[in-house]
């Protein structure tokens, strides 16, 4: 074979490989009270900034510059204790604390997403609310009291006109009213409510049901429940890759990653992914789909349709919520 042209092939790849080198991949360990920086092409630790008691899940600005990271101080859901009432604010590009946003009387804070106005949306146990927080201001603007019991995770409408909280208390999910600031209605879903996706079109709202063992289907326009698809082994979170036409859920209990058929919502394929795995997300740029094991203290990455393990990142204590920073728009 002429050598020029393995080495043109080589030097075309150089610019893709340079860029996959530089991207970073952002977690919480949970148990371990810190934010970690990792190379992603090697899965090395290069940084490592403590945050608040229970760190639990985090929303970037929409800069890129600051993460926002949600204390929760406690284990687990089913505690009973008051827990953390901050919010860690963390310099992406200095890779350090840069402060911290008090939520007052507001404890437990959990769920986060930024909506496109730059607010972030951020649930709290106790008192059950769903809290508008200023990130630059590090102040709550407004609390939306909810009637669902203890609040998982929020999703947003594209035009932050409306939110829905998984319940993991009540089993059910909240819609809210972002203009009115008001609870819409409640949609019973059953189980133990925590991952919620939302589809491109913003037609259909799918949440995992823990303990029910189950994905439902949620129409999200007229929000009620279209359909129920059991899933056996505990679903706690959902990635929706419309490029693959594949709806991903991590199983807690069983310790896996399956991919569902986003058409016809049957399994297509479960594969192992660690202890008690949770935290998910998939890759903006298609290809890839990263697994947190919470009880192994690791991530893994896994190739998309395929979910061939191609990468094992060791971590501190208990990893969850995750994002890769890349080039991409997030």
């Amino acid at each position: 074979m002429d050598r020029s042209l393995i080495l043109r092939g080589l030097l075309a790849a150089l610019p893709l490989a340079a860029a996959f080198g530089a991207d970073q991949l952002l977690v919480v360990h949970k148990l371990d009270d810190s934010f970690g920086f990792y190379d992603a092409a090697s899965g090395k630790l290069e940084a490592k900034v403590a945050t608040g008691k229970k760190p639990h899940e985090f929303a970037l600005s929409a800069d890129r510059r600051f993460a926002y990271v949600t204390n929760y101080g406690a284990d687990t859901y089913t505690e009973t204790q008051p827990g953390g009432n901050t919010i860690t604010v963390i310099d992406l590009k200095e890779r350090r604390a840069a402060g911290e946003i008090s939520l007052g009387s507001y404890t437990r804070p959990h769920g986060i997403e930024r909506g496109r106005s730059g607010r972030f949306y951020v649930t709290t146990d106790f008192p059950a609310a769903l809290l508008v927080v200023d990130g630059a201001k590090r102040k709550v603007l407004h609390a939306i009291p909810l009637t669902g019991k203890l609040p998982h995770m929020v999703q947003l409408s594209a035009d932050e006109r409306q939110a829905w909280t998984a319940d993991a208390g009540s089993a059910t999910v909240t819609v809210v009213d972002l203009k009115a600031r008001r609870v819409r209605t409640r949609i019973e879903v059953g189980g133990v409510p925590m991952g919620l996706a939302l589809t491109p079109d913003e037609k259909t709202l799918f949440v995992a049901t823990r303990t029910a063992n189950m994905v439902v289907a949620v129409d999200a326009v007229t929000n009620r429940v279209r359909r129920n698809i059991g899933v056996p082994g505990m679903p706690v979170r959902l990635a929706y890759v419309a490029g693959a036409r594949l709806l991903f859920v991590t199983l807690i209990d069983s310790g896996e990653v399956a991919a569902l058929d986003a058409l016809t919502l049957l399994e297509v394929k479960r594969v192992p992914a660690g202890a008690r795995a949770e935290g998910l997300l998939a890759d903006p740029r298609g290809g890839f789909l990263y697994v947190a094991a919470q009880g192994d203290n690791r991530v893994v990455r896994f190739s998309v349709p395929g979910l061939e393990r191609v990468q094992v990142i060791e971590t501190p204590a208990k990893p969850d919520p995750l994002f890769l920073l890349t080039d991409a728009k997030p």
